[in-house]
């Protein structure tokens, strides 16, 4: 498997009613690994094989990654609401940036040591070399 160097831009936007921005970024090296903020924890890692009738990866296409998310809260002071999550890959030799998932709202992820968010096995292109992943 050829290495791909993966990008992950994690960023927390705090809105209220127009205040203050906060934008956290985190830079994954490669698949799979386990990156942490002050306020998340994201895990990228393996494909779930405990069922047949996930996506599989296929070789020369895509291969396959779960996605574990969430919210340890040790900015003290700052709430979360609303949280919405997506996930976007690039295309070689193009600027634009692909959603992998419809964009996923998680109430529990709004609370401190809450439920994680679990993805099961999401594809990504073997040409991608980015995996940018969006907390709002």
């Amino acid at each position: 498997m050829k290495r791909t160097a993966v990008t992950a831009f994690v960023l927390a936007t705090f809105l209220t009613f127009g205040k203050s921005m906060q934008v956290k970024v985190l830079t994954i090296p490669e698949l799979p690994t386990t990156e942490a903020s002050k306020q998340w924890t994201l895990e990228v890692n393996n494909p779930d094989n405990d069922y047949p009738n996930l996506a599989q990866s296929k070789r020369g296409v895509y291969h396959t990654y779960c996605l574990n998310m969430k919210n340890v809260g040790k900015n003290v002071g700052k709430n979360v609401h609303d949280v919405k999550v997506q996930l976007f890959r690039n295309e070689s030799n193009s600027n634009t940036k692909y959603g992998l998932l419809p964009t996923m709202e998680s109430p529990e992820l709004s609370q401190k040591d809450g439920h994680p968010l679990h993805v099961s096995n999401f594809g990504l292109s073997e040409e991608a070399t980015d995996l940018n992943i969006v907390i709002t």
